[in-house]
């Protein structure tokens, strides 16, 4: 009999598994190697980045400064003001009133004009108010397709009076509106066009008039209310609107100076305006930057009036780190660029603008990023870094629910000239820093597939509309087109003449929550003809169900199926769930995969493009994560794409905790269904083959290497108490090595934090070869992955390696490689640890680890490009190791 061990626990004991022992007890399973039953794809491995609890925007693009392009406001009413004759409402909030007049008056004409800046819906037009007793005229309402008449009375909410009539407000575009009160007799006109005339049996009979939004940034001009029938002038001119002080989010007030919310802004809807009636200094101030002694580069608009000189600062404390001053400013919109080098470290840094003499001043577009981000095209290194480690093969972007309200074309060309997001949601207003060039540049760095969700209109659209079946096809000519089509040209002069060929487009985002499935039927067969007409090669992916719907997938398959490439499901479980919740949705997966297979297009795969629990971090979340990517790479012959939610979450997010990368200013940690699923990864072979046994708490797939000299056996374990099990491979495989690797907490209550991000950690683990088994203890709630070979010399575990008693750099695997190879090390104490590749001269390639390690194994992957992400030649190598005093060296191949 031939003992092959590998490493457990530190400080455990060793027990050789003797063939008495296997007969206790033991869980039996076979693995017919010789019966592959499928093909797995990786890209069930794939992720989703959407913009959400400051993913992008605060968190992986590395601008520092939050709220950058003042648009966010503490302000439970609105932003009401006045420049010149127009009143103006900048604030992207719900329900924004403005009342004015008397709620004695009673029959009038209530005209005005009105024009919509941008955001969601349209224009409240209120009349008749007083209190809870009101209607409003909603132009424009239910994300901009309807008008209607709504009836407020007290003790309980508004509601539609009469019926709704489809219509919308256009952006940029005077409308006339003229409301006529009679009696209980109302009439509506929209630009001379009548379009509501009712009366009321139990009418409000007196009330004052207003205005107001939802969702919208909107200005009003020309009012003007007239008695019925005498035609006196009741109102005529402006409302009394008194300006209020303004509140940032993000920001603080310096000094004794007043600071407004202002719509004279750069771009989007709002800047500040800073008015200092003292000599003193004024500004503002935005805190917690995490500053490193590195350079700092950035810039601010400004415009104003002041004999004062401008200057910013970086802070730490109390103490100046480093400052520019600059000339007082102009009428007109300035861009002041800096350049500021910190000699210090802190998490809680500050930056400050101000000004020292009386006068106004307008700013707008703060921006600042460290040289280590601007070295790193733009994203933050050590999150680009923790998504990096994880090698996504494609990438979903930008939503969810961020996709229906996005606006590609607000998020291409210079950053000044971006328009945010139209929306305050998950702790932000994004401001699309981060849009298609920079979603390529990730993905291209990473060698990810991009996965683009258009926006085909608001969710209450029931029909396709024109304006967004446009807006599709430009973002695919933008991506796809030659730079010498309309879009392809605008992309080359954002500077990527070469196309993107970005091959995956799913036509929206969780339809079923507010349409059936007929109704989008109808958008596919709208947007999917469009689209090809642009790119006939392109993959659609089309909204599958939420939850375990099949009803809508049938739906959906019965009507279209010849148009889409993929099926789009998604499905957050319970953490309570993590073990029966896996094998409900292995039985949804085999029922939609037969629902496929007997539909018009049997090749359609499988979308998982959300999935997760949902809220929960500890180590139930990571079995849940092993459990459901045992059943991906099961059903790999119909699933073909995967991707959790959420993938990056700020530690100041109110809600949704289950992301895979948990992040602040400074630091990170891997939540456990990070770890888990890298770890899976990590050991990804493509070939299914069947196996045979039953364990109600053992999750158990095989897989081989394409080479078919690796047996991967991945197990979960559900239950309370450790189960013995043996293997017996059958078929053409000959079990020469083995190798046991395990993620195995004491409790289900483990977690990773950030004052302990390595609670979770794979340890080495134990097994035995006896002629063709292979026997091992899964242990309690274990993650575990044997790794058998038919090399006896694979250094899989050949001897006893319980402890590690040194630093060891493996040899890398494959060797020649391309495109990717995989270095294991081991490091026996905590310390710094670097790992980087260089050429037979010495020079430096590329860094692929520099960074503080505890105890234990770890891999290293290189992608065969240097620093700059360009790829290198085919040559010889060497990867390095150096950690205190040692330096350790393999030399590797690289061949195109």
């Amino acid at each position: 009999m031939k003992n092959v061990l590998c490493k457990t626990r530190d400080f455990m004991l060793i027990l050789i598994l003797s063939p008495a022992l296997f007969l206790f007890a033991q869980s039996e399973y076979t693995i017919f190697t010789d019966d592959v039953l499928h093909k797995i794809d990786n890209k069930i491995y794939g992720h989703f980045l959407e913009h959400i609890y400051n993913s992008v925007n605060g968190g992986l693009w590395g601008d520092l400064i939050w709220n950058r392009s003042l648009e966010r406001f503490i302000s439970s009413s609105g932003s009401w003001h006045i420049e010149d004759d127009e009143v103006i409402q900048t604030s992207p909030g719900e329900n924004v009133r403005l009342l004015f007049g008397d709620t004695e008056w009673r029959d009038y004409e209530f005209t005005l004009q009105a024009c919509k800046d941008g955001g969601a819906e349209g224009f409240l037009i209120i009349f008749r108010a007083d209190g809870e007793n009101f209607y409003w005229c909603n132009l424009g309402g239910w994300g901009n397709t309807q008008h209607a008449i709504e009836k407020g009375v007290p003790g309980t909410r508004w509601g539609v009076f009469g019926n709704a009539i489809s219509g919308s407000i256009a952006t940029g575009q005077w409308y006339d509106i003229k409301v006529r009160c009679d009696g209980n007799h109302f009439q509506i006109w929209l630009n001379n066009a009548i379009i509501f005339d009712f009366t009321d049996s139990s009418a409000h009979m007196t009330g004052q008039v207003g205005i107001g939004t939802w969702a919208t940034q909107s200005r009003y001009r020309n009012f003007h209310v007239a008695a019925i029938p005498s035609g006196d002038t009741l109102f005529q001119g402006l409302p009394n609107i008194m300006e209020e002080e303004a509140t940032l989010h993000n920001w603080t007030k310096i000094g004794n100076s007043k600071i407004y919310r202002s719509s004279q802004a750069l771009n989007s809807q709002s800047s500040i305006k800073i008015v200092n009636t003292d000599a003193t200094e004024s500004g503002v101030q935005q805190r917690s930057i995490n500053l490193n002694q590195q350079s700092y580069s950035g810039s601010f608009w400004a415009k104003g009036t002041t004999p004062g000189v401008l200057k910013i600062q970086l802070r730490g404390g109390a103490s100046v780190v480093a400052e520019q001053i600059y000339d007082s400013p102009t009428n007109n919109w300035q861009e002041y660029e800096f350049d500021l080098i910190s000699s210090v470290e802190t998490r809680n840094g500050a930056l400050q603008i101000t000004f020292d003499d009386t006068g106004t001043v307008y700013l707008d577009q703060i921006s600042m990023m460290g040289q280590d981000a601007i070295d790193n095209d733009g994203f933050r290194p050590d999150l680009f870094n923790a998504i990096k480690d994880l090698r996504p093969p494609v990438i979903r972007w930008p939503g969810g629910y961020f996709a229906e309200y996005y606006r590609w074309k607000d998020s291409i060309g210079p950053q000044h000239e971006r328009r945010a997001y139209p929306l305050e949601a998950w702790n932000d207003q994004d401001v699309n820093s981060f849009g298609t060039d920079e979603f390529i540049t990730l993905c291209r760095r990473l060698g990810a597939e991009p996965i683009i969700v258009i926006n085909i209109g608001h969710r209450l659209f029931s029909v396709p509309q024109a304006e967004y079946i446009e807006e599709a096809q430009h973002w695919l000519e933008y991506c796809n087109g030659p730079a010498t089509s309309e879009w392809g040209a605008v992309r080359a002069a954002n500077g990527h003449a070469e196309s993107y060929n970005v091959k995956y487009w799913e036509i929206s985002n969780e339809i079923w929550l507010t349409r059936d499935a007929h109704t989008y039927v109808e958008f596919l067969k709208a947007f999917v003809p469009a689209l090809k007409q642009i790119d006939p090669s392109i993959k659609i992916i089309a909204c599958g169900s939420g939850g375990f719907d099949q009803d809508w997938n049938r739906v959906i398959l019965a009507n279209c199926a010849d148009m889409i490439d993929y099926i789009s499901t998604h499905h957050y479980e319970d953490i309570e769930n993590y073990k029966t919740g896996v094998r409900t949705f292995d039985n949804f997966l085999r029922t939609l995969g037969h629902t496929i297979s007997s539909s018009s297009n049997p090749d359609m795969k499988i979308y998982m493009s959300e999935w997760n629990v949902w809220s929960g971090l500890d180590w139930r979340t990571g079995l849940y994560t092993g459990g459901m990517l045992n059943v991906f790479e099961k059903n790999g012959a119909a699933f073909e794409i995967g991707a959790p939610a959420l993938f990056l979450r700020h530690s100041i997010a109110t809600g949704w905790n289950n992301a895979l990368i948990n992040f602040n200013n400074s630091s990170w940690f891997p939540a456990s269904n990070y770890v888990v699923m890298k770890f899976w990864y990590d050991h990804f072979a493509p070939k299914f083959v069947r196996n045979s046994g039953q364990n109600t708490n053992l999750n158990v797939v095989s897989t081989l290497s394409e080479d078919l000299q690796t047996l991967y056996i991945k197990v979960i374990n559900t239950a309370a108490s450790a189960i013995p099990v043996r293997f017996e491979i059958r078929g053409f495989f000959q079990p020469q090595s083995v190798r046991v690797d395990q993620i195995a907490p004491p409790r289900l209550s483990t977690a990773n934090t950030m004052a302990n991000p390595n609670a979770l950690k794979i340890e080495r683990g134990e097994a035995q070869i006896d002629g063709q088994f292979v026997g091992m203890t899964v242990p309690v709630y274990g993650a575990v992955i044997v790794t058998v070979s038919q090399d006896p010399n694979s250094g899989l575990g050949m001897k006893d390696v319980n402890t590690i008693q040194d630093y060891r750099l493996y040899s890398n695997y494959p060797n020649p490689f391309n495109p990717r190879t995989v270095m294991r090390y081991d490091v026996p104490r905590a310390g710094h640890v670097t790992v980087r590749i260089v050429d037979l001269l010495g020079r430096q390639v590329k860094v692929l680890v520099d960074d503080h390690q505890t105890y234990g194994s770890y891999f290293a992957t290189w992608d065969g490009t240097n620093e700059n992400g360009a790829a290198v030649s085919s040559s010889v190598y060497v990867c390095e190791l150096k950690a205190a005093s040692h330096t350790l060296a393999q030399k590797i191949s690289l061949l195109r």
